[in-house]
């Protein structure tokens, strides 16, 4: 599997693509890059059910594929949200994910 290698620092702000280039659906926005993770996080930041929210976000769905593992194990990065009216202020995302979202 070819590896990603991405430059992202933290204290960054970085844009989504919209959905139609990423495929994901990410309010409009610059996102402010908080913190990088080795694997997967295993302490809460800010919210009891951020660890829950992107186990299910992210992973699930993807248990015992190469994706699943490589998600687990690669990057994790936390993103501070631009105002939206979703009611998301921080999320943990993959690396997989990161380099398809943001510029």
């Amino acid at each position: 599997m070819k590896q990603m290698i991405i430059n992202y620092q933290v204290g960054e702000l970085y844009t989504a693509k919209t959905y139609k280039e990423s495929g994901f659906n990410f309010p409009k926005g610059e996102y402010k890059l908080k913190i990088i993770r080795e694997g997967f996080p295993e302490s809460l930041v800010n919210d009891e059910d951020e660890l829950i929210i992107a186990e299910e976000q992210w992973l699930e769905g993807l248990e015992g594929s190469d994706q699943y593992r490589t998600d687990l194990e690669g990057n994790w990065y936390y993103f501070e949200f631009p105002i939206n009216d979703e009611g998301i202020d921080y999320m943990w995302v993959p690396e997989s994910v990161v380099v398809e979202i943001f510029n």
